[in-house]
């Protein structure tokens, strides 16, 4: 095995496809087989860091990247790589578009903002892109629309994992499904799986053909097997 950690994505990538919030056991037990071979492991995710956390702390994992890379968990140490922006100002700019409402998770988060769809997921994306005229990053996870503070992404959130850890990134698995994982796709050795976007995929050196949980398992079998992390 030459990879020294693991960073996974939760929703669509740890779930058991990418309608739901139900974690995967294939994925799960995989989880703890890396993690029991001394592998490192993180997870990346665009949910706010309460959530991440707690899921955390229930698969034993003791570091997390939150809200797209705007906030880094290490080792109980919180880390905050985005800057302060008017969220009031966002939130309504968002919601005057009528084609989104705010998730219950705006009220525990700080920096990266995520709204739902009520419409189809393009055209809300691209209404609420027009009226926030470029000045955040804003993207759509297949669960949710993010709005943050540019500069900042899930890639922000590995650059910094691997620094603390001493660890080129390139000895480091990123496994993930959505356009939100693809900078840390790019960065690490990035593994996409089967049902991921084409834009994950394309930012992937590998993509598995199990969807979600399945291809996550499939995607640690492959890490174990020293195929990741070889060049």
């Amino acid at each position: 095995m030459k990879c020294r950690a693991l960073v996974a994505d939760i929703d669509g990538t740890l779930t058991l496809s990418r309608d739901t919030y139900e974690l995967s056991l294939e994925a799960l037990a995989a989880l703890r087989r890396i993690r029991h071979l001394g592998v490192r492991v993180a997870l990346a995710t665009a949910n706010g860091l309460d959530y991440a956390l707690s899921i955390a702390r229930y698969l034993g994992v003791n570091a997390v990247i939150a809200e797209n890379g705007c906030m880094v968990s290490l080792e109980g140490k919180v880390h905050e790589l985005c800057q302060a922006f008017p969220r009031q100002e966002v939130v309504e700019a968002v919601l005057s578009t009528g084609l989104a409402r705010e998730s219950e998770q705006n009220r525990c988060r700080k920096y990266d903002l995520a709204f739902y769809p009520t419409a189809e997921p393009d055209a809300a994306l691209s209404a609420v892109r027009s009226r926030l005229g470029g000045s955040y990053r804003v993207e759509y996870s297949g669960y949710a629309i993010h709005v943050r503070p540019r500069g900042v992404d899930k890639g922000t959130g590995l650059a910094f994992l691997c620094k603390a850890w001493g660890l080129p990134c390139g000895l480091v698995a990123v496994v993930g499904d959505s356009e939100v994982d693809v900078p840390m796709l790019r960065l690490g050795w990035g593994i996409a799986v089967g049902n991921a976007d084409e834009e994950a995929k394309r930012a992937a050196r590998l993509t598995v053909e199990g969807p979600s949980g399945l291809g996550f398992a499939e995607a640690v079998d492959i890490i174990i097997d020293g195929v990741a992390c070889s060049d």
